[in-house]
């Protein structure tokens, strides 16, 4: 197999953080896709924020697409011309929460779902976090700060929501956390 060929393009929406077009492609067997959507987002960011206690900094919000109430890790989007994810996690994880890191490692990226989305996630494990400011919420942020112990969160799967993207942060920091056992809480 091959990557397709795109044959022609529509921009069907645009705005600050995401976009749709429309592609008519061709695979390399002649087969042509009449039409095949991709959401275009910018790149995000999740957090895995542990205290010197060994608990766990999470977020409790609304999650309006899917009507629910979450419990999570704290995380978001760059803003135009960010790059430096290190510097993009803390700067959401102090404006979600008021905390910030003594250290930020890198874990872990992936495509949140390549089938229909062209962006990537960058996971970051903020080490020796403590709060040392207020919340500073966008306007549309609503969100619960609380802490919880690491080893606690690890049975995520009893939670009664769950986020994918979430799982698969804890599946970063503990691959992460094997190699470097002295870190763990």
């Amino acid at each position: 197999m091959k990557p397709w060929t795109i044959l022609s393009s529509k921009q069907v929406m645009r705005d600050r953080f995401m976009g749709l077009r429309t592609d008519r492609c061709v695979r390399d067997d002649g087969h042509v896709v009449e039409a095949y959507h991709v959401i275009e987002l910018t790149d995000w960011v999740t957090v895995i924020p542990i205290t010197d206690a060994g608990n766990l900094v999470l977020v409790g919000e609304y999650r309006h697409a899917a009507d629910v109430m979450t419990l999570g890790l704290p995380g978001g989007v760059s803003d135009p011309g960010e790059h430096d994810w290190a510097v993009v996690g803390a700067r959401e994880l102090s404006e979600e929460t008021g905390y910030t890191a003594r250290e930020m490692h890198h874990v872990g990226t992936c495509y949140p779902n390549p089938a229909t989305q062209n962006n990537k996630l960058h996971y970051f494990l903020a080490l020796g976090c403590t709060r040392t400011a207020e919340q500073s919420l966008d306007p549309n942020e609503q969100i619960e700060v609380l802490e919880m112990p690491y080893e606690e969160f690890l049975n995520y799967g009893a939670l009664p929501v769950q986020h994918a993207l979430h799982a698969a942060a804890l599946f970063y920091a503990e691959h992460f956390l094997a190699t470097h056992p002295d870190l763990r809480p």
